[in-house]
């Protein structure tokens, strides 16, 4: 088990799946500068551990995912344009250091999942929540300038016109409008949140490492501008998986209709 606890993040690893948790739960694992700055080492580390093939992100207690930044501390980090733009470059590199990992990630989201929380949710590959689960953008309820990368995120997810609708009103999103819309790929009760998300992730795990690190390159390669993309990397790491021992193994495994066990090489 790895921990952070002085900075609000925890983080361990249960077989083939890491954790990694918002821990502010008097606060509703509100999320200061601090713990924003902790989780690119934490998901670099996650990531850096071959037995690690998925991880899950989410928040410690059962009132909440992430319940936004700390705004109790805004009058210290968000002053003025200038302050707010270095406040904004550091959680934009805790997001995007979850989006892209090269290994499949899970949020799991009981609760609150609001304003920051809900970047993290929506830079996350797969998002599975309790019914009890609510999820906004109160931005225009705040008078804060809200980061464009923040949109591309949500727009990402719900297009255009809804995106537009969860940013003008600033109105909550219940579990079930959520999976409606396509903001969560499945709802579970709250006391089957967890069991539900093992078992999501160990599948996830059972399956060709090499290849999914293909697969989630090309997704991300997509997702950029035109003038951004690169689809040669995302070429190059599907002709590995041709060169590698798990596509041999994966050959031999459906010819003898057995499971196949693949190591990643």
């Amino acid at each position: 088990m790895m921990s952070s606890n002085s900075t609000g993040i925890v983080s361990r690893k249960t077989g083939a799946i890491g954790w990694m948790a918002f821990n502010n739960p008097a606060k509703h694992n509100a999320i200061s500068m601090e713990m924003a700055q902790a989780v690119p080492e934490v998901m670099a580390e996650l990531q850096a551990d071959d037995a690690v093939r998925v991880i899950v992100v989410t928040g410690v207690g059962e009132r909440a995912f992430a319940a936004g930044s700390n705004i109790s501390s805004f009058g210290q980090v968000r002053t003025d344009p200038d302050q707010n733009r270095q406040y904004h470059h550091i959680n934009e590199a805790s997001y995007n250091a979850v989006y892209a990992c090269e290994k499949p990630t899970i949020a799991m989201i009981h609760g609150y999942c609001i304003g920051g929380g809900l970047d993290f949710a929506s830079s996350c590959d797969i998002r599975i929540c309790d019914e009890k689960a609510q999820f906004a953008i109160p931005a225009v309820k705040l008078g804060l300038g809200y980061g464009y990368e923040g949109q591309i995120r949500l727009n990402r997810l719900l297009g255009p016109a809804r995106a537009r609708d969860l940013f003008f009103t600033g109105r909550r999103y219940q579990a079930d409008e959520a999976l409606r819309v396509g903001l969560v790929h499945r709802v579970a009760p709250s006391d089957q949140l967890e069991k539900e998300v093992i078992a999501y992730a160990e599948l996830i795990a059972s399956n060709a490492p090499l290849t999914i690190k293909a697969l989630k390159q090309g997704f991300i390669e997509q997702e950029k501008t035109e003038a951004d993309r690169d689809m040669r990397r995302a070429q190059r790491l599907i002709d590995l998986c041709y060169r590698s021992q798990d596509y041999l193994e994966g050959r031999d495994a459906f010819a003898a209709k057995r499971q196949p066990n693949f190591e990643g090489r």
